[in-house]
């Protein structure tokens, strides 16, 4: 069974992945790397990531 937090980050890395696409054609060569890391950064397990998964324990900690 798939989580909800799994679910959700699986829709964001869709959308991720298409505005990796379309900055690696507009930036500047030079550019996509690090903006790249700072989108993965903020958007990927280590950012986004672990707010939704706060997010969820405390719901599930509630009780709702």
């Amino acid at each position: 069974m798939v989580s909800k937090e799994q679910q959700i980050m699986d829709l964001l890395k869709r959308r991720i992945k298409r505005l990796l696409t379309v900055a690696e054609l507009a930036l500047p060569e030079g550019r996509f790397t690090p903006f790249r890391q700072v989108v993965l950064d903020e958007l990927g397990k280590s950012g986004f990531g672990k707010d939704l998964e706060r997010f969820f324990r405390g719901k599930s900690q509630s009780g709702e």
